[in-house]
């Protein structure tokens, strides 16, 4: 008997994590009613750290953290590297009011006085295994590279930062924290290099230019331990210096489109870091789909991400949203919806079987909805005598906002076929049409199809084009 008890403790021992890590510090002039701040660290399945750490009364703290791989811990937005079983005790600034942006993670550091004066660093205390401050230190110094030279580097400056860059990486022996640091200072170069192009979009560049794209890759591991919105950064900035090392030009749609359908290929073809496709492949649908709906193209890219997609609840969110964006495209009958009137009488969709059907849902809040209403209400003038075609115009004010959306409609003279969905008893047209963001164009033909479930905006020739060409139709 006592011998399976301690053959049981033995297998409870030695299945016990053996790789805890753990960060002290303190901040500069902080006590017990100082503002805390949050910890992260990422690994190639997403977030595995996510902390609020509060201080104590001498402005002290303690992170504990089971790993057995090496992380980079963004302790209040400062990178500190930190290996399996490290100890180490940090001092972070002072913090004051300013801040300053480090990369393009926009990453933030406190501007502050510190034990050591003159400066804004964040210290390592003690003895360590390796300079787990590198990756802040190159950080900063092309942070401070950028602040200095205003956006105006010349491409000669900016190979020197970023040899000075390597020289920072050169005193540390430790190979994994330099494979991190090198390629934090590969993506900041890369950086630096699209910010010269974009000021300089009429140069024609050499090959040698984009020499960084040999180096840099989507799927270095060190990829992974960018905060989210480094990740998103580094992923558009890669794939929009790809493409000017293909030709393209800075201007074109597909390198400023979150969205972009080239983007989202490539990923699919050539990334298999799990991170990427998990989270910025994800991403790019869903801002594809908030801004341009499902299409049949964006469709092959859905049903591809869902395959390669590793993290089930991102793989379940794709397959939702893909069958409830295609029910409510092009060609699709369109949903029926009972929205009130500046009366209160329920209008639906079916009253006006027969006609064509333009609307435009907006809220009085919303700047791009009042730029581009008074040309939806300008067509809606020009076409008040065809009995064939109604615009109609649906608010999505909330219920609190009414009285402000009725006084926009008088003081407009307003007073066709405008609803108001902003009440509980009208939200479901919200939901059903899938409205993420407005102002957005809807038009429906006389069948009671979808023409276009994001049409172009009011102000667009096209949008017109697309009503006489639904008029025409028999």
């Amino acid at each position: 008997m006592k011998l399976k008890v301690l053959s049981l403790l033995a297998v409870v021992i030695f299945t016990l994590p053996a790789y805890a890590a753990k960060v002290r510090g303190s901040r500069v002039g902080a006590n017990g009613k100082s503002a805390g701040f949050f910890v992260e660290a990422f690994s190639s399945t997403g977030r595995v750290l996510y902390k609020s750490i509060k201080l104590d009364e001498q402005g002290k703290f303690e992170i504990d953290f089971i790993s057995a791989e090496p992380l980079v811990y963004w302790i209040d937005n400062y990178p500190v590297f930190v290996k399996p079983n490290d100890d180490l005790q940090i001092i972070l600034p002072e913090k004051k009011n300013g801040i300053f942006v480090i990369g393009g993670d926009n990453q933030q550091q406190t501007v502050s006085t510190p034990a050591e004066k003159g400066t804004s660093k964040v210290q390592l205390l003690g003895s360590s295994t390796s300079n787990n401050l590198l990756i802040n230190d190159v950080n900063t110094a092309w942070a401070n590279f950028n602040k200095d030279k205003k956006g105006l580097q010349t491409t000669d400056e900016i190979n020197k930062q970023y040899a000075n860059g390597i020289k920072i990486i050169s005193i540390s022996k430790d190979v994994d924290l330099n494979n991190f640091a090198n390629f934090y200072n590969d993506m900041r170069y890369l950086e630096a290099k699209l910010q010269y192009v974009r000021a300089n979009s009429n140069d024609q560049q050499s090959k040698s230019f984009f020499e960084l794209l040999n180096k840099i890759s989507l799927n270095n591991p060190a990829v992974t331990s960018l905060k989210s919105i480094g990740l998103r950064a580094l992923v558009t900035n890669y794939y929009a210096f790809l493409r000017l090392s293909q030709d393209a030009k800075i201007t074109d749609d597909d390198l400023s489109d979150n969205g972009s359908i080239g983007k989202m290929e490539y990923l699919l073809k050539n990334v298999s870091n799990e991170r990427v496709i998990n989270e910025e492949l994800n991403q790019s649908i869903i801002y594809h789909l908030s801004i341009k709906g499902w299409n049949p193209e964006l469709d092959k890219i859905m049903v591809a991400a869902v395959e390669k997609t590793t993290d089930a609840s991102a793989k379940k969110n794709l397959i939702d949203l893909r069958e409830k964006y295609s029910k409510v495209s092009k060609n699709s009958v369109a949903p029926e919806f009972s929205i009130p009137d500046a009366a209160g009488k329920m209008v639906k969709l079916s009253d006006f079987k027969g006609k064509v059907v333009a609307i435009d849902v907006w809220a009085t809040w919303c700047i791009p909805c009042m730029h581009s209403l008074p040309y939806f209400l300008k067509l809606r003038d020009k076409y008040k005598d065809n009995a064939n075609v109604v615009f109609m115009s649906i608010s999505t004010d909330n219920a609190n906002s009414k009285t402000k959306w009725l006084d926009f409609l008088k003081e407009k003279n307003m007073n066709s076929v405008d609803l108001h969905a902003g009440d509980k008893n009208a939200s479901a047209f919200e939901k059903a049409y899938n409205i993420t963001g407005i102002p957005r164009y809807i038009l429906i033909d006389k069948t009671g199809k979808i023409i276009e479930d994001h049409a172009p905006q009011a102000s667009e020739p096209e949008f017109e084009s697309l009503i006489q060409t639904a008029l025409q139709a028999k």
